[in-house]
């Protein structure tokens, strides 16, 4: 069992059962509880603290009666030390269920999140590209400039900035920062660092929606996880190798070409001059525990010293360039990313452009194909492709015969029916849901 799972375990027992119950009975000497103070306890933790109703009650309830079921069996095993603790429990079968249902309920709202990112999923990429590029060329321009100088670039006109510091700095052998002055604005930009954070974010955002990896995954990689293959054909295959996360199972994914140039990105940036990928500890808040020093790629350099990247710090990333779109695009107004979105929408893509579920489970590292399946949020585009091809070998095989549509025979006998060229201009000219949702892919 790992830290997160136990933490969860922890915290359902100890803290949203046993510890709510004291508050409400502080008396209470066992674990025999009536059905009052039961009903008390469902209605105190339906709560949450900030107010707001518990979305997902379900965890709860099955921790603890699988807690009342693990003392009947550790007291069938060793009464003497566990039978006295031995109670009914007051969760009934008939509370647990609608799990099913429930599940269901959360798969829709899965699938609905990933059908509002979808269409703003291009947004997003191009808003992160175009800030890198802008960044990465004003750093390129402004790098060889003086004090005073100024430079326009795509209608932005920016003034290199000079301090004594800088000159400082130059006369002991290092390197000035390059910092502008956007004249237009009037803001202090510091380029150097500004283009090196616009880099990872462009970076993380595009390892994780080319490989589908977990957001931890993704952390973890280091150049040791780049490797090659060789069929007998002669081709060379890249091939990036994922530690073992959440399934405990290492997996090697087979590099697109869009991936292996982000990949390759990311080590030309770490190796400039001649350089070594530093070796760093990573520190893994799911174990609670630093991993060994290793040749991470997401490392940045902050400061005088290196740090490996944080999944909160990508959180956060994603969360305010969304604010930033939020004021050109409306969409974003009500609609965040977080690293997971992105496997969720690879997945959606994957088995929708037809790959087989099994090997979409294998590249996502599931053990079970039913959890590749509540990842996949469809878009009927299946039913919608194959509706049409029925529709088109319809008229093939009734040529210059109008096509029923449902309708009742009129009172002179004939029925209201149109024919398949009218039908077809119809369709081609109405504002079609189908058409719509055959639209929505996603570039892998």
């Amino acid at each position: 069992m790992d830290y997160s799972t136990l933490d969860n375990l922890s915290r359902h027992l100890a803290n949203n059962f046993w510890a709510t119950i004291e508050q409400l009975a502080p008396d209470q000497p066992d674990l025999r509880i009536d059905g009052e103070l039961y009903q008390r306890w469902r209605d105190r933790v339906a709560i949450r603290v900030d107010g707001k109703g518990q979305r997902d009650f379900d965890p709860i309830l099955r921790a603890v009666r699988a807690f009342y079921a693990d003392l009947q069996a550790s007291a069938a095993a060793e009464p003497e030390q566990w039978a006295i603790w031995v109670a009914t429990c007051p969760i009934s079968d008939a509370e647990v269920r609608g799990y099913g249902i429930r599940k269901r309920r959360v798969k829709e709202r899965m699938d609905d999140r990933t059908r509002q990112r979808q269409p703003l999923l291009n947004t997003l990429l191009e808003h992160l590209e175009n800030r890198y590029g802008h960044l990465r060329d004003l750093l390129a321009q402004a790098a060889d400039m003086t004090g005073g100088q100024t430079v326009t670039l795509e209608g932005h006109t920016y003034q290199r900035l000079w301090s004594r510091v800088d000159e400082r700095r130059v006369r002991l052998g290092g390197l000035a920062n390059v910092r502008v002055l956007d004249l237009e604005s009037g803001r202090h930009i510091n380029v150097t660092h500004a283009e090196d954070a616009a880099f990872w974010e462009w970076a993380i955002v595009e390892v994780l929606r080319h490989s589908g990896v977990r957001i931890e995954e993704a952390l973890e990689l280091t150049h040791l996880s780049i490797r090659q293959y060789q069929p007998p054909n002669g081709e060379v295959i890249a091939l990036l190798v994922v530690a073992p996360s959440k399934s405990d199972r290492e997996r090697v994914i087979p590099m697109s070409a869009e991936l292996f140039a982000v990949v390759a990105a990311i080590v030309r940036r770490h190796t400039a001059g001649g350089q070594t990928i530093p070796l760093l500890p990573r520190y893994d808040p799911k174990e609670r525990q630093s991993s060994a020093p290793m040749p991470f790629l997401f490392q940045r350099k902050i400061g005088t010293k290196h740090e490996v990247m944080s999944d909160t710090t990508v959180v956060n990333m994603l969360k305010r360039h969304c604010v930033e779109l939020a004021e050109q695009h409306p969409g974003f107004l009500a609609t965040s990313f977080t690293p997971h979105d992105f496997r969720r929408l690879l997945a959606t893509e994957l088995v929708n452009s037809g790959l087989p579920i099994h090997i979409g489970a294998a590249l996502l590292g599931h053990l079970n194909l039913q959890t590749t399946r509540g990842y996949v949020a469809v878009f009927n585009e299946d039913v919608v492709r194959h509706y049409q091809g029925f529709l088109d070998r319809r008229r093939q095989t009734r040529p210059g015969q109008p096509t029923s549509t449902g309708r009742s025979p009129n009172p002179n006998g004939s029925a209201s029916r149109s024919t398949s060229t009218s039908a077809k201009s119809s369709w081609e000219g109405a504002p079609a849901p189908t058409r719509h949702l055959a639209s929505m892919s996603t570039p892998v």
